[in-house]
């Protein structure tokens, strides 16, 4: 039987010891119900996994001794989202299916055909993306940056990124030829325009920039349907085409 998973701050985790506060210690003492003797996973967004037993339950503060720590489960690539920020409540899907895919960093970006900004939805999102790592058992928690114009995000990144941008005037390139190359890269952008998607201009700032145009086949997909999609296609590239 698995063993029931918390997030917490770096903060939280001494060398031996773990103090939960707060949310998870709420939902541990009340809904949960669980009690001293009881073994948990905790994660701080580092990589590592603590198997912790608990010394005492509260609604108020949960305390616990590492009895042991290993190493999760990295994929093989670095997975980062570029996306047009979209409207309503598409975002929070987009960031909790991106986790669940392994994303590694989501930048949200302002392009000539956003529409909505995300002012102040950034920490809403960072805690979408903390409850989607818990439950799909990653030992890291994605970074998640506040929304940012596209020229802006595109000269952040670090220069070994292979960038893909997704563009319904590109007809022949695909995902999978793009990738193929020796080395492969070990970190792979998606950038995917909003509602409407990027304007001419836009792809020629990010080939500039080294972005690869690709295609997604014939179909027209949303924007919050596209960036998750592509991040499928490349995390079969790498972690199961062998």
């Amino acid at each position: 039987m698995s063993l029931r998973r918390f997030v917490v701050h770096p903060d939280a985790i001494t060398a031996d010891a773990v103090v939960l506060r707060g949310g998870e210690a709420h939902h541990a003492a009340v809904v949960l119900r669980m009690q001293p003797g009881e073994r948990v996973v905790v994660v701080d967004g580092s990589g590592l996994e603590r198997v912790v037993e608990l010394t005492s339950v509260s609604p108020q503060e949960m305390t616990g001794r590492v009895i042991e720590t290993r190493r999760g489960m990295p994929p093989r690539v670095a997975l980062l989202l570029i996306q047009g920020v979209p409207k309503a409540a598409k975002m929070d899907d987009v960031v909790r299916m991106g986790t669940e895919l392994g994303v590694r960093e989501f930048i949200p970006v302002l392009t000539r055909r956003t529409v909505a900004e995300g002012r102040g939805r950034a920490e809403r999102w960072r805690r979408i993306g903390a409850a989607a790592a818990k439950q799909s058992r990653r030992a890291d928690v994605p970074t998640i940056r506040d929304p940012q114009p596209l020229a802006e995000a595109l000269d952040r990144l670090p220069p070994d990124t292979l960038l893909l941008v997704l563009w319904e005037g590109e007809r022949a390139r695909t995902i999978a030829s793009a990738l193929r190359g020796d080395p492969r890269p070990g970190r792979v952008a998606v950038l995917v325009g909003p509602e409407g998607g990027l304007d001419e201009d836009e792809v020629r700032l990010a080939v500039e920039r080294g972005g690869v145009p690709v295609t997604l086949g014939p179909l027209v997909l949303r924007t919050e349907t596209a960036g998750v999609a592509a991040l499928a296609m490349v995390l079969y590239e790498f972690e199961l085409r062998e």
